[in-house]
C-alpha cells in the first residue's frame, strides 16, 4: 500500500486527522478564531537611578505610553450609532477553508478579511480610526527597593495594555539601569574604589580616609 509519514495509517485515519497531518507538513496549522477573552500585552520601560539610591531605595515616577480602550467607541472601532457588519468572506464564522491536492486535505485558517472576528467595520470611529485603541501617555510612581542591581526588573501588575473581549490587562515591567559612579564600581553587594597613597604610607602602613555612599 501507499506509505505515509511514520506512525500514520491512511486506511484508519479520519478526514480531520488527515487534514491536521497535512497542515503540520505544509505549515500554517489549524487556527481558530480568536473571539474569546485575550490577555493584554505586557509593556517594558527603563529607569536610571544613582548608585546611592541602591543603598536606601527610592520612589520614582515612570512615564510610559500604552494603547487604551477608545472612550468614543468603547473599543469596538465603529463610529458611535453604527455597528460592525457580518464579514462576507467567511460568513461571520471567522474562519476560511483552503482545499489542496485535489480535495485530499483542507486547512481551516483565520479569516484574513476580519482577522477572526466574524465582522468588519464599515463606518470607522473618527478618534481611533477603527482600531478601538488610542495611544495615551501615562505615569506611575514605583518603589525601587534597596539593594536592587542593574538589569533587574520590577513588575507592576495590571498596568500593561488592556485585554480584549473581557480579558485581563497585561503587566508593566520596569528595568533598572545604574548610572556610572565617579568613584565606586559595584561588584554584587560589594563596592570597589581606588584611593591613592604615598610611597611611605604603602611601605610603612597606616590609616587613610576613604569615602562611602552614606
Amino acid at each position: 500500500g501507499r506509505r505515509g509519514t511514520p506512525g500514520h495509517d491512511f486506511n484508519r485515519m479520519r478526514p480531520d486527522d488527515i487534514m491536521d497531518m497535512f497542515a503540520e507538513l505544509f505549515g500554517g496549522g489549524r487556527q481558530r478564531a480568536r473571539r474569546g477573552p485575550a490577555r493584554g500585552y505586557d509593556l517594558e520601560e527603563q529607569v536610571e537611578i544613582e548608585l546611592a539610591d541602591v543603598l536606601t531605595g527610592k520612589e520614582v515616577e515612570v512615564a510610559f505610553s500604552r494603547l487604551d480602550v477608545c472612550a468614543t467607541c468603547g473599543g469596538g472601532g465603529a463610529k458611535p450609532g453604527t455597528k460592525p457588519k457580518q464579514c462576507t468572506s467567511c460568513g461571520g464564522r471567522g474562519q476560511v477553508e483552503q482545499i489542496g491536492l485535489g480535495g485530499l486535505f483542507r486547512m481551516v485558517n483565520t479569516c484574513p478579511a476580519c482577522r477572526g472576528r466574524g465582522t468588519v467595520i464599515t463606518d470607522r470611529c473618527d478618534d481611533c480610526r477603527g482600531q478601538g485603541r488610542i495611544s495615551k501617555r501615562r505615569s506611575l510612581r514605583v518603589k525601587i527597593p534597596a539593594g536592587i542591581d542593574g538589569g533587574m526588573r520590577i513588575r507592576s501588575a495590571g498596568n500593561g495594555e488592556p485585554g480584549t473581549n473581557g480579558g485581563p490587562p497585561g503587566d508593566l515591567y520596569i528595568e533598572i539601569r545604574l548610572k556610572k559612579h565617579s568613584i565606586f564600581e559595584r561588584d554584587g553587594d560589594d563596592l570597589h574604589c581606588v584611593v591613592p597613597v604615598s610611597m611611605a604610607r604603602a611601605a610603612l602602613g597606616g590609616e587613610i580616609e576613604v569615602p562611602t555612599l552614606s
